[in-house]
């Protein structure tokens, strides 16, 4: 059962990702258009509206929000995608040269 509790990150908001700041300024119901230094100027604006410290930010953990400091996840496979996928081969030119002999 959940808890309903979010998970939070605290991070610098000169390293923040555009998703993210435009997920932070959306939040707060803030035009997300523009460039980077932009949208770092409409959110650091908006945090010192709220009395907020305008250099680091707490922002909520999803599944968008993982680092990708190892290297781009979406696209890639899986090793255990690229193991079958020989062996399929293999299996399906033995299934075929089985049928073509008999």
């Amino acid at each position: 059962m959940a808890t309903g509790a979010i998970s939070t990150e605290s991070k610098k908001i000169s390293e923040l990702r555009v998703v993210d700041l435009k997920s932070e300024l959306k939040r707060r119901n803030l035009d997300t258009t523009g460039i980077k230094s932009v949208l770092l100027a409409r959110l650091r604006q908006a945090l010192e509206d709220e009395d907020c410290d305008t250099e680091n930010i707490e922002i909520p953990l999803t599944a968008d929000t993982a680092t990708r400091k190892d290297g781009k996840v979406k696209g890639k496979r899986v090793d255990s995608d690229a193991d079958t996928t020989g062996e399929e081969d293999v299996l399906s030119k033995v299934t075929f040269a089985y049928n073509s002999a008999a």
